[in-house]
């Protein structure tokens, strides 16, 4: 039995009066790639939110790599990193020195070469000296991938990653995500669009502040899936 890499379990998240996430649990299996989808406004950047640390939940409980969230936040920040959908940068410096900033953050050692070879992979090394707010939106969410793909996090979390990219880019990015699980990565991701011929390990659908999680038959039913939740 593959372990879970993430637990969840009752969690409420109230804005106002309103109940976004509502009672709702799940979990993520070790070195898997899910996908969470649902109707606009259903709560997925919020969940993602939560799951991060970056939104304090209302109720319940969430455990990465069987450190909680509430109880060890600092350890918890150490493995997850989330990639929202439109990403920040520091306008003072290049690409290569936002890689070279996160790397001496988490105290990464020996990190040119991988920092290099990502640049490299999603097209950005002749851009490396460059400020990123000169960046397209897909180049930006590029760089941002290149950031978070540098530390190797226990558990990716992205935010709509296939929205600014073309669809060779689109394609890149999903063996690059496989290639991470691969490596014993987990990856949990929203959108409404993939490559079409590729397939997630499970789709987490999120409706009503509650989740059904959904192991795809094949990449017809998936589709199906993504055409219902537009």
């Amino acid at each position: 039995m593959i372990p879970h890499i993430l637990d969840v379990t009752n969690l409420v998240y109230h804005y106002g009066t309103l109940t976004v996430l509502d009672d709702l649990s799940f979990h993520l299996a070790s070195g898997h790639m899910g996908l969470l989808v649902g109707q606009n406004g259903a709560g997925k950047t919020t969940l993602l939110r939560c799951l991060a640390g970056w939104t304090q939940v209302s109720k319940g409980h969430i455990v990465i790599n069987g450190i909680a969230c509430r109880e060890q936040e600092r350890a918890y920040r150490k493995q997850v990193i989330f990639v929202p959908d439109t990403p920040n940068f520091y306008d003072e410096l290049t690409a290569w020195e936002h890689l070279q900033f996160v790397a001496q953050l988490h105290r990464l050692t020996a990190w040119q070469t991988r920092g290099t070879n990502l640049l490299q992979h999603f097209q950005l090394l002749t851009h490396k000296d460059t400020l990123p707010f000169t960046f397209s939106r897909g180049m930006r969410y590029k760089l941002a991938l290149c950031l978070a793909l540098l530390v190797q996090p226990p558990l990716l979390l992205l935010d709509e990653p296939f929205g600014p990219l073309d669809a060779l880019a689109q394609q890149t990015l999903w063996q690059t995500l496989k290639q991470h699980t691969r490596q014993g990565g987990t990856v949990l991701f929203s959108s409404h669009m993939i490559p079409a011929t590729e397939s997630p390990d499970v789709v987490l659908h999120l409706r009503q502040g509650q989740i059904k999680t959904i192991e795809p038959r094949a990449t017809t039913d998936l589709a199906q899936l993504l055409n219902d939740v537009v």
